[in-house]
């Protein structure tokens, strides 16, 4: 394994691990300690960690190392209306030049995301880990805008820390019901589907926004 994919390998092991709520907000990430729990050298560690930091995933203490930043309101806040309005630019592009393999990628996405719903929530929070993020970074992709993909990709897991530390009942005990995540996904890849811009971004824009109103309250 080269180098480079060793650090990518570092940086994707230590998202997943912060996803998977194995750490909180104020927790230090220590260098070695990820090496051994990841079973990589020093060195692909430190880098992942200091690309983090630069992407603002983690802050940084002089002398203590990495931390994951406290979660605030007003953070919250602009996470979530970043999010938006990117993830609301990725939605109309994709209806411009998403191809029909896209689309019945996002479809198959959405079929998934159904057939999990009966998971105990342990096993329903890793499943819908991946699939959320196949389909909000899927659709990224489909944007062929390189800088609004790579800007997608990081406010998406700074948002999804949000939700994951907050929000345990994301998957389906929520006023809105369980079946909000699903069908706001099937209406964002019908718009796709029917190269309607101006709807696949409104639709993401709502969807996005709505995420945020719920996990407001739990902050």
């Amino acid at each position: 394994m080269t180098k480079p994919n060793r650090e990518e390998l570092a940086y994707e092991s230590i998202i997943k691990l912060i996803l998977e709520s194995q750490f909180k907000p104020g927790d230090f990430l220590l260098e070695t300690d990820l090496s051994q729990k990841l079973q990589l050298s020093r060195t692909p560690v430190r880098h992942a960690l200091a690309k983090l930091v630069a992407e603002g995933f983690l802050d940084k203490k002089k002398k203590k190392g990495c931390f994951i930043p406290s979660a605030t309101p007003q953070d919250a806040k602009h996470v979530f209306y970043a999010r938006e309005r990117i993830e609301g630019l990725n939605a109309a592009s994709a209806a411009r030049y998403a191809l029909d393999t896209d689309i019945e990628y996002l479809y198959q996405l959405i079929e998934n995301e159904k057939e999990i719903a009966c998971l105990d929530e342990k096993k329903w929070k890793r499943a819908y880990l991946k699939i959320n993020e196949n389909f909000h970074l899927g659709i990224a992709t489909m944007s062929h805008n390189k800088y609004l993909e790579q800007y997608c990709k990081n406010i998406f897991w700074r948002s999804h820390a949000y939700i994951l530390f907050f929000d345990t009942d994301y998957h389906g005990e929520t006023s809105i019901g369980q079946s909000l995540g699903p069908r706001q996904h099937i209406e964002i890849t019908k718009a796709i589907e029917n190269r309607n811009e101006e709807k696949a971004e409104n639709l993401m824009k709502q969807h996005i926004r709505t995420t945020f109103e719920q996990l407001f309250v739990r902050i």
